[in-house]
């Protein structure tokens, strides 16, 4: 049959139903990208409340009439609250048992309710056969951390890491399927740890594997990026990039948030790193109007954005989560006070990225090919900044070109360099 996903959320989401993508087309199944499908998965996010709401949206809009008649079957998974129940034509499938759904779509009038695997978090086969030639590949799940706001902890359960042995394997079977950026993913793999194994360990194993290919560690806890992490950054074969999460410059903020770091932490780590690599780029995560956030405490913010330089922030108007802690804090910022602060952030941010941009004019970058659009191939260089080429190049490949920053854009225009082919 023909299914369609839907997909919310962060990379850790994004993999699990890569995974569930590959199993559906290995069994016969056809990815489609409209509405003639048989069966549409959403994959939700409980994140924020406007995710939850467009989660709600997406089900009201899916379960509609079938190609051949009758009612579309539904299956919504990912972080939505609710256990595995049948309500018509619709599916709730928590993440436990996500990987069960090629099953539940070839037994649909009879599956039952079998109960969670001791490894169900990490019973996702290599997503092989995903959408581009850059993969995100699961290494942890849950975290431990309770930060005041989130929901994660409740949705993801305890931190757990899969197995290096596995890792190891399943990035060789990527890598020899095509892709060639792959990106390690968790809720916080900085947190991950086999035995003796963390996570400078995995990825200087993980460089060894056979193949040309670059690791892409992307979003981790300021505190857990340690010496010999920061010696791996350097590495040709890791992209340089973190999301070094943030979410607020105030020390009084991030208190109340239970953040495990200071404004100055943050910067200090900031400085090491740029301090081996001074073009390294930084991305980070934003919330405003946490709650008792004043004018001063987010001032703060908008001077750690300035003086770490992050080419782009990701920003979040605080929303009060059911079951956290800020849910229960009074001295709330009003909506229009997040809403224009958060206008100051996107702004600032806009502004940041061309400044980052502006580092690789006239320099050579290899650049990796993902998609090619009206003849203008997309993809992004080693420092993960966005590059367009007006050429129609073969996807998941590397190339040297020379890049410019053009007036207005917020992508580099790239030209290919002499004897790439």
């Amino acid at each position: 049959m023909k299914f369609r996903i839907i997909s919310l959320g962060c990379r850790l989401n994004q993999s699990e139903i890569q995974s569930v993508s590959t199993a559906l087309q290995d069994i016969g199944h056809e990815p489609v990208q409209d509405d003639d499908a048989d069966v549409i998965i959403i994959n939700s996010c409980a994140v924020t409340q406007r995710s939850e709401r467009k989660t709600r949206q997406f089900i009201y809009r899916a379960a509609g009439t079938a190609p051949g008649g009758g009612r579309k079957k539904v299956i919504v998974t990912g972080c939505v609250p609710g256990g595995l129940a049948r309500e018509g034509n619709i599916y709730h499938v928590p993440n436990d048992y996500k990987h069960l759904i090629p099953e539940i779509i070839g037994r649909w009038e009879d599956f039952g309710s079998p109960p969670p695997a001791p490894d169900a978090r990490f019973s996702f086969a290599p997503p092989v056969k995903s959408s581009t030639s850059r993969v995100n590949l699961k290494i942890q799940d849950g975290c431990d951390n309770y930060c005041s706001y989130c929901i994660v902890p409740l949705v993801r359960g305890a931190s757990q890491s899969k197995p290096a042995d596995r890792v190891a394997g399943e990035l060789a079977r990527l890598v020899e399927a095509g892709y060639r950026e792959i990106v390690l993913t968790g809720v916080m793999i900085g947190n991950y740890r086999d035995g003796s194994t963390d996570l400078a360990a995995l990825a200087a194993r993980l460089l060894h594997a056979e193949g040309r290919f670059r690791l892409h560690l992307t979003s981790i806890s300021p505190v857990s990026v340690t010496p010999a992490l920061i010696d791996l950054l350097a590495h040709d074969g890791i992209v340089r990039h973190l999301h070094l999460s943030l979410q607020s410059g105030s020390d009084r903020i991030l208190a109340a948030m239970n953040r495990p770091y200071t404004r100055d932490a943050y910067l200090a780590l900031v400085d090491r790193i740029r301090e081996r690599i001074p073009d390294f780029n930084f991305t980070t995560d934003v919330i405003v109007g946490f709650p008792g956030e004043t004018e001063g405490d987010f001032e703060d913010t908008l001077a750690l954005i300035r003086e770490a330089g992050f080419s782009h922030v990701h920003t979040f108007r605080f929303s009060p989560r059911p079951g956290t802690r800020a849910a229960l804090m009074e001295d709330t910022v009003p909506e229009i006070v997040k809403t224009e602060r958060s206008g100051r952030v996107i702004e600032l941010s806009v502004r940041q990225k061309r400044g980052y941009l502006r580092r690789f004019e006239g320099r050579e970058s290899l650049f990796l090919s993902e998609r090619t659009r009206r003849g203008i191939t997309t993809g992004f260089n080693e420092y993960y900044a966005a590059i367009e080429v007006e050429d129609k190049l073969p996807r998941g490949e590397f190339f040297s070109v020379t890049t410019k920053l053009e007036a207005g854009k917020q992508v580099l225009t790239g030209k290919l360099t002499v004897n790439n082919y």
